[in-house]
């Protein structure tokens, strides 16, 4: 591996499959942008691809979606993860992670396929609600929809989605006021995990549901806001301000830890658009050298 590369001292590296480690070894550092500035015809070709393939493979969308909730519920939310309670919340490190291998599968599929994250408190999100690239073409478009394994359910074999209007998605006030004005790691998690529901909620049909919300495409372009928005809460308070009883905690079920993940640039990745006012007496030492806009 060469020196310098994002990837240097991860485990992510030997422990993703093995059809994605060379596109993770040789990754240069990848911009997830706006769903209105994505590089949409690759996402769809990486989407329709591991969509096409069996439930069992590793590189399907299945399989990679059931990590989430059914059948394997690993997900954190709230202090809980497979109907346990902790004093502690992996929530946003947990899924973090979770997007990086699910990312680096669609980049195998595809190598221009990043990610993009889905800003639902834009003024085009607020008149149209969800993202048209999401909601044009067919029924079974691998951005309007995604299969479900039949375990799950026979019929529809696909998700479906019943939003509500768009003005009741999360406003731009609110959301600004948990970045910026929460200084703690515990009450901007808590805080913006609601703000996630309220999401999971209005979007509603799969979204709706822990079991099933992975297999919708549009999952993958919520979760990326929200770690969007811990990325810029960190470039404000610090990449480093989470309690150190975190860091050594495993992302089960990969061996990656919570210290693994602060940091996005050592995981390859940066958001782009992404900017955070912080006045010129707030700026932290630790906030920029662990983070810095794109």
């Amino acid at each position: 591996m060469a020196n310098g590369s994002p990837w240097s001292n991860l485990s992510v590296v030997s422990n993703a499959p093995s059809a994605v480690r060379t596109s993770i070894v040789k990754a240069l550092v990848r911009v997830r942008r706006n769903v209105e500035q994505a590089n949409i015809p690759a996402l769809t070709d990486a989407y329709q691809k591991m969509q096409a393939r069996s439930e069992p493979d590793n590189r399907s969308w299945m399989y990679w979606s059931e990590y989430h909730g059914f059948n394997r519920n690993d997900c954190w939310h709230h202090n809980g993860v497979g109907g346990q309670q902790f004093n502690y919340d992996l929530f946003l490190p947990w899924h973090r992670a979770y997007l990086l291998y699910f990312e680096r599968v669609a980049a195998a599929e595809n190598k221009d396929a990043i990610l993009p994250w889905w800003d639902w408190t834009s003024p085009l999100s607020h008149q149209v609600g969800l993202p048209p690239a999401f909601t044009a073409g067919p029924a079974n478009g691998p951005l309007r929809s995604g299969p479900v394994p039949p375990a799950l359910r026979a019929n529809p074999p696909r998700t479906t989605r019943n939003q509500l209007r768009p003005s009741a998605l999360p406003g731009k006030a609110a959301v600004d006021n948990i970045v910026n004005n929460l200084t703690t790691f515990e009450d901007f998690s808590n805080q913006l995990q609601n703000v996630h529901d309220q999401v999971h909620g209005w979007v509603r049909g799969d979204m709706g549901q822990i079991a099933s919300s992975a297999f919708d495409p549009i999952f993958w372009s919520h979760h990326c806001m929200i770690d969007r928005l811990w990325y810029l809460w960190q470039v404000k308070h610090g990449v480093d301000n989470i309690p150190p009883s975190y860091l050594n905690r495993t992302l089960a079920p990969w061996a990656l830890t919570v210290k693994d993940v602060l940091d996005i640039r050592r995981l390859g990745y940066s958001y782009g658009a992404s900017r955070v006012r912080v006045p010129a007496d707030q700026f932290s030492a630790v906030a920029l050298a662990g983070a810095q806009p794109s």
